[in-house]
């Protein structure tokens, strides 16, 4: 186990240990849906032998599957002809459905680089996972032209609220808010060298002219409620 703990660290995000810092030589075999847009050092999951599922392929492949089935239910709404002639979203009520996915690659790949970076951070050099970038949720929701009012990319404390949650709980020394998180929330804002402008490695994924702002690991739990909460924003019309 020493020995390999030369080769792979232990990714680490407010404390808890959940996976290991994995480099990207071998990510064509362990996450073939999201290695195009992980080019970075990963926090992937730890083999456990009690669990055999519980890789970064199988995580992978639960990612894919996920997109492809909440793309296609999407495209699905927005090119129906019955419900277009009708004037009626998915929902029955009385207002068109807002194509954001019908011929707009963009969005499809703002879509799956929020899944795939929140599913494999980045680790900084100290083995530590970092959060997303607040800029992949901006991109995300520019991309896929969702007015200003659906966005989430803010402060957890002003999520499912037009005013800020007032929080007088404290734990080591942080306000704790109680509202329920936008998957990928808290987000950390962009950082670039003012001599050199480039990206400072701060939050996932810290590329350049990957998402920038427009001046976890995370386990299968996580992500169905991931996928739950963008769902609501997906179905929703203009």
């Amino acid at each position: 186990m020493a020995f390999l703990a030369i080769f792979v660290d232990a990714c680490i995000l407010d404390g808890t240990d959940t996976g290991e810092c994995t480099d990207p030589t071998d990510f064509d075999l362990l996450m073939p849906f999201c290695k195009a847009v992980v080019p970075y050092r990963a926090c992937l999951p730890r083999y456990q032998s009690l669990w055999y599922n519980h890789s970064a392929l199988s995580k992978d492949r639960f990612v894919q599957q996920m997109f492809t089935n909440l793309v296609t239910q999407r495209k699905i709404y927005e090119t129906n002809t019955t419900m277009s002639d009708d004037d009626t979203d998915e929902w029955g009520g009385s207002r068109a459905i807002t194509p954001r996915f019908t011929d707009n690659p963009d969005c499809e790949n703002a879509f799956r680089n929020y899944f795939c970076w929140l599913s494999f951070p980045r680790c900084d050099s100290e083995g530590r996972s970092l959060l997303l970038c607040r800029s992949v949720c901006e991109n995300f929701m520019t991309a896929c032209q969702y007015s200003s009012d659906l966005w989430r990319c803010g402060d957890p404390k002003y999520v499912n609220a037009r005013s800020a949650e007032i929080s007088t709980t404290w734990v080591d020394q942080k306000l704790v808010y109680y509202r329920a998180p936008y998957p990928g929330s808290p987000f950390k804002d962009n950082a670039v060298d003012p001599d050199t402008d480039k990206p400072l490695v701060v939050c996932t994924p810290s590329l350049e002219n990957s998402s920038r702002s427009l001046r976890a690991h995370a386990l299968r739990p996580v992500l169905a409620f991931f996928f739950a909460a963008v769902w609501c924003i997906l179905v929703k019309g203009p």
